[in-house]
């Protein structure tokens, strides 16, 4: 009886370690360093997904993607001016000033893409920031700011490949994440 406590207590304790490396492994993956409001690798349940996105034409998926990046990440096109984007509009937390787009990207080509955080209050953009993407590797980017948000505005989120007439471009984004940070 003595030994089937003692093994018993042994393997509860083995395994309540195997459960807490697994879920600290889980988490050192994508640490969040805020309350996300859009998280999106671009894929869903293992396929191409761009839920709540609006594309432009010369957008598609590709299987290049970034380290962490799963399977696919959104490829857009640059075009001959006006610039295009893949957009989505998501709703503000009021009860925080700082936010975070943070995006992993890349650009052949020779034209650069770009991405941009508005702040939108009835339909009109109230400030904007943008980062170009000037790397032909996966890179990270970020943009942080502080924005005096109110109930009822949101955030564009902006993507775009950038514009030219003679050169052709492609830009690459995945892991795009907007966090609201203390």
């Amino acid at each position: 009886m003595k030994y089937n406590l003692v093994g018993l207590f042994a393997i509860t304790i083995l395994f309540a370690t195997l459960i807490s490396s697994c879920s600290k492994e889980e988490n050192s993956v994508n640490p969040p360093s805020g309350i996300a409001i859009l998280n999106t690798s671009f894929e869903e349940n293992g396929f191409f997904s761009t839920e709540g996105w609006t594309l432009p034409l010369l957008s598609d998926s590709s299987t290049d993607v970034p380290t962490n990046g799963g399977k696919y990440s959104l490829l857009l096109e640059s075009v001959s001016p006006p610039e295009v984007f893949a957009e989505i509009k998501v709703p503000v937390l009021s009860q925080y000033n700082n936010y975070k787009l943070s995006f992993s990207s890349k650009s052949t080509g020779g034209v650069y893409g770009r991405a941009i955080l508005s702040l939108l209050r009835n339909g009109s953009k109230i400030k904007s920031q943008n980062k170009a993407v000037n790397d032909i590797t996966w890179q990270s980017y970020t943009i942080t700011d502080t924005f005096n948000v109110a109930a009822g505005d949101s955030f564009l989120v902006q993507l775009s490949a950038g514009t030219s007439q003679l050169l052709p471009g492609k830009t690459y984004f995945d892991l795009c994440t907007l966090e609201a940070v203390e």
